[in-house]
């Protein structure tokens, strides 16, 4: 155990002396911040890629899908059959993701199926098994440390009749501009104690241990930027000292003004595969001549790696 934390620190170092997200670096910041507007301008956001689970990823598709991930963390596909769940992990795997993780209200298969839920339901009392609105958040935010959500992706078996469209707002981009605005709140914002969240007890039993920890860090292994955070104003503790206060205001400001969010509404078919970027969901209302809005949903201790994931294709172990 001592070993790996050994590792990480190490790894973190390493990180810390070339990374545009650690604040003495403000060359590296300056550079990452003009690769990234630029690529912003030149991009559509809402491209969508025509994806195969069956057949392994074009060379050619490659760098069009590297560009858009690295101007927006996330990719919207269309897949040319429906999908069923273990057809949806297998193309998650051409983007080098196969670290599941586990959570709460997944199917054996660790698969979420997210759809409305009778109340005798026990997952009815979470809005994402309702058709409630759901607010800015990142996924697993109250996972610890060692299981932290990287990436998820999303996959639109059938859309409501009316409404269940996303928002979207990258996680680096909120970092820019919380930077832009007052680097100074940087510091609170990647504080061990910014973020407590409770534990879930239920019937005197405890689901999952309370979880403190940072908004922004940088994972050690590959040196990106992760975003912990949820808009939701029950079962979260913020730290409360002025700068922290700032910090937290400044992130609702930036969030309610969106300037750089982006809103989708997945048609079926179509879906999402992203490196934990913030989001939340519309309302959405069932139609009875339709079928029942279907969203299949995996989470991901690993990002996205499209060149592990080609290999993974092109060897055939998908």
């Amino acid at each position: 155990m001592n070993a790996t934390l050994d590792q990480m620190t190490a790894a973190l170092n390493r990180c810390d002396e070339n990374s545009p997200y650690s604040l003495d670096n403000e060359d590296a910041y300056q550079a990452w911040r003009a690769r990234k507007l630029e690529s912003r301008r030149n991009l559509d956001p809402a491209r969508v890629f025509r994806l195969d689970c069956d057949e392994r990823m074009p060379v050619s598709m490659l760098e069009p899908l590297r560009e858009q991930i690295s101007a927006f963390n996330f990719v919207i596909f269309e897949s040319s059959s429906s999908l069923g769940k273990q057809q949806f992990l297998t193309l998650n795997r051409q983007f080098g993701l196969q670290a599941l993780d586990s959570n709460l209200g997944a199917d054996n298969d660790n698969v979420t199926s997210l759809q409305v839920v009778a109340d005798a339901d026990s997952r009815a009392q979470y809005i994402p098994y309702t058709s409630r609105a759901m607010n800015w958040h990142t996924d697993g935010y109250y996972n610890p440390d060692g299981r932290r959500i990287c990436a998820f992706a999303l996959y639109c078996v059938n859309q409501a009749g009316r409404g269940g469209g996303n928002y979207l707002f990258d996680h680096e981009m909120l970092y820019l501009l919380i930077r832009e605005q007052a680097p100074d709140l940087l510091e609170a914002l990647m504080g061990d104690d910014m973020m407590r969240v409770p534990a879930n007890v239920e019937d005197n039993r405890v689901i999952r241990a309370e979880e403190s920890g940072p908004v922004f860090s940088v994972q050690p292994m590959d040196c990106r930027l992760n975003m912990r955070y949820t808009s939701r104003p029950h079962n979260i503790v913020w730290k409360s000292d002025h700068c922290s206060e700032r910090a937290l205001n400044l992130v609702r400001e930036i969030l309610m003004d969106g300037e750089a969010m982006i809103e989708v509404r997945l048609q079926d078919r179509q879906g999402i595969v992203c490196n934990n970027i913030l989001h939340g969901r519309q309302a959405f209302h069932d139609l009875a001549e339709q079928p029942a809005r279907l969203v299949f949903r995996a989470r991901y201790h690993d990002a996205i790696d499209l060149d592990k994931g080609f290999g993974l294709a092109s060897t055939g172990r998908n």
